[in-house]
């Protein structure tokens, strides 16, 4: 699969990711953009909006947004040319989040940066003392001391 990142710099309708040929139903054409709406309390996620080619002039519909990533979100071109995002959450699996971070880190605005990478010390942490057999508790108050004393 090969994809091409967007810019980290997609982060609002004013700096959106534009696309001009869209289609609007069955016959009709509009554009979309699309940008990443990062949020202190829930993390990142991506929003898309079209213009009403019913309209004169550019007029744009009500923007619609997906769910949140808690600790990252990177948007991208698909091999057929087609934006997708890719988001890093709780979920995400230990292994998972540092090949994430090799592939998509460099699209994740800098506001959200931080959390990402301070999760990713987290995680980690938590894994390795998992792997040594302490238990959850143990693991995690370990992990979270020794990602905040970094």
């Amino acid at each position: 699969m090969t994809i091409q990142l967007l810019p980290n710099t997609h982060v609002s309708p004013e700096t959106a990711y534009v696309v001009d040929d869209y289609p609007y139903g069955f016959r009709l054409r509009c554009k979309i953009r699309y940008w990443l709406d990062i949020s202190p309390k829930h993390g990142a996620r991506l929003m898309s909006q079209t213009s009403n080619p019913k309209v004169a002039g550019l007029v744009w519909n009500k923007p619609k947004g997906s769910t949140y990533c808690k600790f990252a979100g990177a948007m991208y071109l698909d091999e057929n040319n087609h934006v997708q995002w890719t988001g890093l959450h709780e979920y995400v699996e230990h292994e998972k989040v540092a090949p994430w971070i090799e592939t998509y880190g460099a699209a994740v605005p800098e506001s959200i940066r931080d959390r990402m990478n301070m999760w990713a010390k987290a995680v980690t942490a938590y894994a390795a003392r998992r792997s040594t057999g302490q238990d959850m508790a143990t693991a995690a108050a370990g992990a979270l001391v020794e990602t905040v004393s970094c």
